[in-house]
C-alpha cells in the first residue's frame, strides 16, 4: 500500500486543525514518498519550479502562478529535478465546519467537488498576488500562534477557499453545481466512508432512514447518475488508484475491495472500464 500522510494535530501545542508549510521543506518526505495520499484537504502555491504533479493520474506542470488543490484520500505524485518553491495550505475540514455549523461546506466549494475534473488553478496576476499574500499572512499568524488566535486563521482561511472557488467557477464554469440535497450530500459522504463494506443500496437508504426507491431518484436528479452507480464508480476509482500506484497484485486488491473472489472483480472492473484491470494498469503505465 502506498505511505498516507495524517494530519500533526498537536504540532503547535494545543490542537489546531491548519498549518503552513513551505514546499523546499517537504523535500526529504518527497524524495521518499513522491507518490502518497493525504488524509487531509491541501492548497498548493507555486512560486517556482519546473516538473510535474499528479492528482489521481491528472498531470499537470509545475511552474510559477500555479495553485493545486487535493481532498483527502487523492492519490499524489510529484516529479522534479528540482524542489519547487512555494506553500502548502494544508488543514482539516473540521476546523471550518464546525464553525460555520455545516458539515458540507468544504465539500461544496467547486476545488473540492469537481469529481477529478480539475486539479490546477491559473488565477490571473492579480489574483495570484492576493493570494500569495494571504499565504505569507497565514504564516505570520502561525509563527506568533496563540490558543485565541484561531479565530484569524479561520477567517484567514475562509478568505483564501472562497477567492480560491471565486477562480475556480471562472475558469471551470460548468462546475457550477446544482442547489445540494441533505441526502444526496449524506449518501456521497456515507460512501465515501463506507464503499469498502457496504455496496448496498438499501444499506444507505436504511442510514438515510429513506427509502431506496427514493434515494435512487434524488442521487440520480442530483448527480444524474444512480446510487447504485455511484456506489460502483467510488469503488473502481479506489481500484484505479490502486492499479496505477501500488504493486498490489490485481488478487490482492480484490480482497482490499471485498470481492468476493478476483473473477468477480476482474468482471465489474471491466464492465465498468471496458478494459480488464491488468490492461488498465499496462495501459496507464505506458503513458506514464
Amino acid at each position: 500500500m502506498m505511505k498516507q500522510y495524517h494530519f500533526h494535530k498537536t504540532k503547535y501545542g494545543e490542537e489546531l486543525l491548519i498549518d503552513l508549510i513551505r514546499l523546499e521543506s517537504l523535500e526529504p518526505y518527497l524524495l521518499e514518498d513522491p507518490t502518497h495520499r493525504l488524509d487531509y484537504y491541501d492548497v498548493t502555491l507555486i512560486l517556482d519550479g519546473e516538473g510535474t504533479f499528479s492528482i489521481d493520474n491528472n498531470t499537470q506542470p509545475v511552474e510559477r502562478g500555479r495553485i493545486f488543490f487535493s481532498a483527502p484520500g487523492q492519490v499524489r505524485s510529484w516529479q522534479y529535478n528540482r524542489i519547487p518553491e512555494g506553500y502548502a495550505l494544508i488543514f482539516e475540514e473540521e476546523f471550518l465546519c464546525a464553525f460555520f455549523n455545516d458539515s458540507q461546506f468544504v465539500k461544496k466549494l467547486s476545488c473540492f467537488n469537481c469529481s477529478g475534473a480539475a486539479v490546477a488553478l491559473d488565477p490571473a496576476s492579480g489574483e495570484f498576488s492576493q493570494l500569495t499574500r494571504l499565504m505569507q499572512n497565514i504564516r505570520d499568524e502561525m509563527s506568533r500562534y496563540q490558543t485565541k488566535d484561531q479565530h484569524i486563521l479561520r477567517a484567514l482561511l475562509y478568505q483564501t477557499l472562497m477567492l480560491l472557488n471565486r477562480i475556480c467557477l471562472a475558469q471551470n464554469p460548468l462546475l457550477a453545481s446544482k442547489p445540494g440535497n441533505r441526502y444526496v450530500d449524506a449518501f456521497i459522504q456515507l460512501v465515501n466512508i463506507h464503499y469498502l463494506n457496504s455496496r448496498s443500496v438499501d444499506y444507505y437508504a436504511e442510514q438515510l432512514h429513506i427509502t431506496p426507491g427514493h434515494l435512487n431518484d434524488l442521487v440520480k436528479k442530483q448527480t444524474g447518475t444512480s446510487a447504485k452507480q455511484h456506489i460502483l464508480h467510488r469503488t473502481m476509482l479506489e481500484a484505479k488508484r490502486l492499479l496505477m500506484y501500488t504493486a498490489m497484485t490485481v488478487d490482492e486488491i480484490a480482497a482490499h475491495l471485498n470481492y468476493a473472489s478476483t473473477n468477480y472483480f476482474v468482471r465489474a472492473f471491466s464492465k465498468s472500464t471496458d478494459t480488464t484491470p491488468l490492461r488498465f494498469r499496462k495501459k496507464e503505465i505506458r503513458e506514464k
